[in-house]
C-alpha cells in the first residue's frame, strides 16, 4: 500500500484526501505468484481478479469545507446563494481513471456541522427583537463527485442541513442544496 495524500482548494472549497485502503494489486508474471495458467496470461482463472470496481481503487478519507450553497427557492421558482458554511470529514471511493496522468474520481460521503444564517426572508421566527439575523448550528450530509486532473479539481456536491434549535422553522430544514468548486492544488 503506498499512501497518497491530496489537498488543494476547489472553488473555496478545501479538500484534504488521504488514501488509505489500496484497493488494487500487482500484475502477475508466469513463474512469480503460482497463479498464471498459461504464457500471456498475467492474471490466472477469473476468480483470482479484484472486482472490477475495485481495480485501481481505494478508499479515501479527510476533510472537506463547503463556503456556499444553492437552493431553491419555493416562492419565487428561482435559485438562491446562501453562505452556510459546512465543515465535515467524508469517507469516499477513489478510482484512478487514467494510467498515464494523475486522473482520479472520488465519491464522497460526507457529514459535518454547517452554520445556518437566519433571517426574515427564510425563517418564520420573529428576528427582528434578536437584531434582525442570526446564526444557529446544524447538521449536514452531502456526497457528490469529485474529478481530481493533476493539479486541477472540479466538483460537484448535493445534500441536506438540519437546522439545530429551530428545526422546522427555517424554510431549508432538511431541503436539497448542491454546490459546485473548481480548483489547483498548490502543495502535493
Amino acid at each position: 500500500m503506498k499512501p497518497f495524500f491530496f489537498s488543494g482548494t476547489t472553488g473555496c472549497a478545501f479538500f484534504l484526501t488521504l488514501h488509505f485502503l489500496a484497493a488494487q494489486e500487482a500484475e502477475c508474471t508466469i513463474g512469480t505468484c503460482g497463479r498464471c495458467n498459461a504464457p500471456g496470461d498475467s492474471m490466472g482463472d477469473k476468480s483470482d481478479r479484484p472486482f472490477f470496481l475495485w481495480r485501481n481503487a481505494s478508499v479515501s478519507g479527510g476533510q472537506i469545507t463547503l463556503p456556499f450553497k444553492i437552493r431553491r427557492s419555493p416562492q419565487h421558482n428561482t435559485f438562491r446563494l446562501t453562505t452556510d458554511v459546512t465543515l465535515g470529514g467524508f469517507i469516499g471511493y477513489t478510482r484512478r481513471i487514467s494510467q498515464k496522468h494523475d486522473y482520479f474520481l472520488t465519491v464522497p460521503l460526507t457529514a459535518g456541522l454547517t452554520f445556518i444564517n437566519l433571517s426574515e426572508s427564510n425563517t418564520s421566527l420573529d428576528l427582528m427583537a434578536a437584531g434582525g439575523e442570526d446564526l444557529v448550528p446544524g447538521l449536514t450530509w452531502s456526497t457528490g463527485l469529485v474529478l481530481q486532473l493533476d493539479r486541477y479539481s472540479l466538483g460537484l456536491m448535493f445534500g441536506k442541513d438540519y437546522a439545530g434549535s429551530v428545526g422546522d422553522q427555517w424554510e431549508y430544514h432538511g431541503k436539497m442544496w448542491w454546490s459546485f468548486g473548481v480548483g489547483f492544488v498548490f502543495l502535493q
